[in-house]
């Protein structure tokens, strides 16, 4: 390699050795110390760096490639690495490319009138330059790995940020169920875009003839039309509309209503922690807290839980730790204690992948689910699976 190329490795070398000593001054500096500490230990570094270049006739990384400048005197050390070095680097490192010249000078050798060439060194001195600098990037590197691991900052920086339960619960809907003029049932639902798209269960939103929702704040709104829906999988995905009983209706632009994210329910591991936000008898945004016990299959894949999944509770989304809706609740062990269902939101993601049915929830009760609306045969009295295990899961 030539003169240049040796050169820039030089340069590299003194940098990485002058940037370590600084860093790790700067740790060791005592608390409250002040600056004047920091000076002094920056000036006798200055002094002793030129004293070694003066002896070894160039700087430490010039000596590990047998480089060597033609010092006249310790002044001209001093103006060289000091005050020529100083002009260099302010000038953005751009005094550095006059080394392409023919001669071969930097702006630090014009300002002291120096020159670097192949210089022999003595052997044992060099291998112990080599040596230090070889311990020095070792250690850079170890301490940059220890301090990368052990920093709070960088762990923050790492760790996905905390999910905030109560940014989730404003998309979290009361559903108000009527039969005529009388409210008959009430359930749950959640928002799941900013346009007022929604989520609940088919024996929510098809238990009565028309529905209203009403949200944390107090806003509410009537269901318009059902989207789409799984009478299988007992999901249902509507759309509510201008505001209901005098309020203001809802701004018509995009991003005006809350809404929570969807997930997948596949990544989530048996012990894992599962929230619930519903409106069990009524009481609005109530959070219960539990894990999945287990994964049921069938006809009916579910996700069993131990969170409280209450009458009033159906059709609520179920969260993973993260703070995505990785399930709808839908129901409850007749027998037995804390043996709760949701169905996987995968059932929801497949359903907004179908064209949109817009279907009144008038005609959804009466058409859809045929039923008269005089009629007091709830959906859930149909005893016809022949899977126990739905049989004696009681809708919420």
């Amino acid at each position: 390699m030539t003169v240049r190329v040796y050169r820039l490795l030089a340069a590299l070398c003194d940098l990485l050795i002058a940037t370590v000593f600084f860093l790790l001054w700067g740790w060791l500096r005592r608390p409250g110390s002040g600056v004047g500490w920091w000076l002094i230990g920056t000036a006798l570094f200055v002094v002793a760096w030129m004293e070694i270049c003066w002896r070894l006739r160039g700087s430490p990384g010039k000596a590990m490639f047998n480089l060597g400048v033609n010092y006249r005197s310790r002044g001209t050390v001093y103006l060289r690495e000091l005050v020529g070095k100083g002009a260099t680097w302010a000038t953005s490192g751009l005094g550095l490319l006059t080394i392409f010249l023919p001669q071969q000078r930097t702006l630090h050798d014009y300002i002291a009138n120096t020159d670097v060439s192949r210089s022999p060194n003595a052997s044992g001195l060099v291998d112990g330059l080599r040596i230090g600098f070889a311990a020095i990037v070792g250690g850079v590197v170890v301490l940059a790995y220890v301090g990368a691991k052990d920093s709070p900052s960088s762990a923050a920086a790492l760790a996905p940020a905390k999910w905030n339960v109560n940014d989730s619960s404003k998309a979290v809907m009361t559903v108000h169920v009527f039969r005529g003029k009388d409210e008959y049932a009430q359930g749950s639902g959640f928002l799941i875009d900013g346009q007022g798209t929604a989520v609940s269960n088919v024996h929510v939103i098809g238990a009565g003839d028309r529905a209203e929702v009403e949200l944390q704040d107090g806003r509410k709104f009537p269901v318009t039309d059902v989207r789409a829906y799984d009478m299988s999988q007992d999901v249902a995905i509507f759309k509510i509309g201008n505001a209901a009983n005098g309020n203001p209706p809802r701004p018509a632009v995009p991003g005006a209503f809350p809404a929570v994210q969807l997930g997948t329910s596949g990544n989530l591991q048996i012990l894992d922690k599962v929230v619930v936000i519903s409106s069990p008898e009524g009481l609005s945004n109530t959070v219960t807290e539990g894990i999945l016990s287990a994964r049921r299959g069938g006809d009916q894949p579910a996700l069993q839980v131990s969170a409280a999944i209450s009458p009033g509770s159906s059709g609520g989304p179920v969260f993973d730790e993260a703070g995505f809706v990785v399930g709808v609740a839908q129901s409850q062990w007749d027998e037995g204690e804390n043996l709760n269902f949701a169905i996987p939101v995968e059932v929801v993601t497949t359903l907004l992948k179908k064209p949109d049915m817009n279907v009144t929830t008038q005609n959804f009760f009466t058409n859809v689910l045929h039923r008269d609306v005089h009629s007091d045969k709830d959906y859930d009295d149909d005893d016809s699976s022949n899977d126990s295990t739905t049989n004696r899961r009681h809708w919420r």
